[in-house]
């Protein structure tokens, strides 16, 4: 998933999860529905937020992270180099 359809797909969830708040504010609703806006709507909310606000640094984090990872596979710098460069197993 590209960045920009990342940030269209947090985009829509956060509009739906505010939407969803202010029908709990404005709008009567059920006991069932108030339950899931307060234990689902409102975390899913802060959460998107968050994760649009922060996203630059996220991926950086990320990245950083998975970065030893794609180092170690592959097969032309791993192994043991020594001071002047090659494997040494190529030097003896």
């Amino acid at each position: 998933m590209t960045a920009g359809q990342q940030r269209k797909v947090q985009r829509a969830i956060h509009v739906v999860a505010a939407l969803a708040l202010l029908a709990y504010v404005y709008a009567p609703l059920e006991a069932q529905l108030q339950d899931l806006v307060r234990v689902l709507v409102f975390p899913l909310l802060a959460v998107t937020g968050i994760a649009m606000w922060q996203a630059p640094r996220i991926r950086r984090a990320l990245r950083a992270v998975h970065e030893p990872e794609r180092r170690d596979s592959n097969p032309a710098t791993s192994g043991v180099t020594g001071q002047y460069g090659g494997r040494a197993s190529e030097r003896l």
